[in-house]
């Protein structure tokens, strides 16, 4: 569900963090820099066992819902006086986050990441008895407008004291990997989502509240509408499914507690700006299907087959891959420049994505039943090719809240105690261009660039919303499609730091279950 973008452009977290899921940059005092695709000197004290995602958030002061192991989420429903929740509502509500597949209407938040993560991430947590406002909804809005600041975070700070106060929740046990921090929160309120709304509405936040409770601190929640389960017109009026709940919102806001970002623009106006990089077809896009290879890759559930000239020798240049949401194999194809790869071996860089789509498993519903928004996922088998820049800088905020960049990119990053006053790490490129520290000009191409993740379609074409369709089947490879090859889409594909891959493929057959690619040097 696309959350409001609250701020054009947010700095780091030590100086003011806005309702979304993650960090941007804006520069819009040299628009014309160019990028300075380096890698710094670096110091003994830099390591590539910092490049991860947790440890980016760690840097401007965030921290995550862990990805693996057994995470712990206290979901807390917040109910007001002329709206409090049905016992019906609330059996649905713990259904819905901590319940099996058969007791919803497609999917548990817990069964759905069990599923997506291949068993690496179990999700457990408790809904706690309803929190009373003791004030109307309508209330509540006017109190929430009138407070300078983001309100849900004084909200959660009072609900969390009391529940300290009152000696009713242990806190150690919403705090899986014993760092203090509780895991994450939910707050579903009980009243109607409103899209014009800036408090009911859904998003993801990282709570600014700064004092421990009973010696435990808040950081990562999300705030949502109890009515995001019966949202739409998804199951086409069949009640029975209707009561069982859709947790499609709330997987997807999970996925940022996890550290994901949304692969939507909330540039895109279908009006004059029709900027949709991954097409809609990403439960961190449109909420539809399981998550991507990039998403799982950067959570640290999967690892890619890399595409080296050895390996191919090995394999006499042809892959049979099989299906990416059924097995967990995919490949990766790294950017090559003076016959050296350039790739630092983490999700944190840039290069490309092949995964073979199947309609089964997370993407069987999907691909069957229209999402509220009238999208489906891919129907059938195929191959989908991602361009991935995950480039991560070193960003510094003065006093006056204006933002540098050293023009690096890095693939080692410091400790934390060596971080100065106001400084830290994160992605250079968002789905958001305007929110992207560097906003790199793609008019002229038919691909994006300076995008964290963008569809590459096999019809050769950037997929463009209303203006020319959100990603469908024409987007997949099949028998014969050829990609980077003589005959074939994205011949002139570049890199957005000016390499080029080293290999171009053929897809030589599809099944319901696999397929074959041909690899040729390019």
């Amino acid at each position: 569900m696309k959350r409001k973008a609250i701020i054009s452009a947010i700095v780091l977290s030590f100086i003011s963090l806005g309702l979304t899921s993650c960090v941007f940059f804006s520069d819009n005092s040299n628009p014309g820099k160019n990028f300075a695709y380096d890698t710094p000197q670096y110091s003994a004290s830099y390591t590539s066992a910092n490049m991860n995602k947790d440890y980016l958030a760690s840097t401007i002061g965030q921290t995550y819902l862990p990805s693996t192991g057994d995470s712990r989420i206290l979901v807390i429903p917040v109910q007001f006086s002329d709206d409090e929740f049905t016992e019906y509502e609330l059996e649905t509500l713990n259904n819905s986050f901590f319940g099996s597949s058969e007791q919803t209407g497609w999917e548990s938040v817990s069964s759905f990441y069990e599923k997506s993560s291949f068993g690496k991430l179990q999700i457990q947590g408790q809904v706690i008895s309803p929190i009373s406002m003791n004030m109307s909804s309508s209330q509540f809005e006017t109190q929430a407008s009138n407070y300078d600041g983001n309100y849900t975070d004084l909200l959660l700070a009072e609900i969390m004291s009391e529940l300290a106060l009152n000696d009713s929740i242990d806190f150690s046990d919403f705090d899986s990997n014993n760092d203090r921090v509780i895991d994450s929160v939910w707050m579903v309120y009980s009243c109607s989502y409103d899209s014009d709304s800036d408090i009911y509405w859904a998003y993801t936040t990282w709570s600014l509240y700064d004092t421990s409770i009973n010696g435990y601190y808040v950081n990562p929640y999300s705030w949502a509408s109890i009515d995001f389960l019966y949202e739409g017109n998804y199951h086409h009026g069949n009640k029975e499914v209707v009561d069982k709940g859709d947790a499609h919102t709330f997987i997807h806001e999970t996925g940022h507690l996890l550290g994901l970002d949304d692969y939507y623009s909330y540039d895109n106006d279908n009006l004059i700006n029709f900027d949709t990089p991954v097409g809609g077809v990403d439960m961190m896009d449109f909420n539809i299907g399981d998550h991507c290879s990039f998403s799982k890759y950067l959570l640290g559930w999967v690892d890619p087959i890399v595409i080296t000239e050895q390996y191919l020798a090995e394999n006499n240049y042809q892959i049979k891959l099989p299906s990416f949401t059924d097995t967990s194999q995919f490949l990766l194809i790294p950017a090559v420049e003076n016959g050296e790869i350039k790739y630092n071996d983490t999700a944190l860089d840039e290069y490309l994505l092949v995964e073979y789509y199947t309609p089964t498993g997370l993407n069987e519903h999907d691909s069957q039943v229209k999402y509220t928004n009238g999208l489906k996922s891919y129907t059938k088998p195929g191959i989908l090719v991602y361009h991935v820049n995950a480039s991560v800088g070193r960003i510094y905020v003065n006093f006056a809240a204006t933002v540098s960049w050293d023009g690096y990119v890095y693939d080692k990053l410091p400790p934390l105690n060596s971080l100065r006053s106001n400084e830290g790490y994160y992605y250079i490129f968002s789905n958001t261009r305007s929110y992207a520290y560097y906003q790199m000009d793609d008019s002229e191409s038919y691909f994006y660039r300076g995008r964290l993740i963008s569809l590459l379609s096999a019809h050769g074409r950037k997929v463009e919303g209303n203006k020319t369709g959100y990603a469908s089947n024409v987007c997949l490879y099949e028998n014969g499609d050829k990609f980077m090859l003589d005959g074939g889409v994205y011949e002139d594909f570049i890199f957005d730091d000016g390499s080029l891959p080293q290999f171009g493929f053929e897809v030589k057959s599809t099944s319901t279950d696999s397929c074959t690619l041909r690899f040729e040097a390019l």
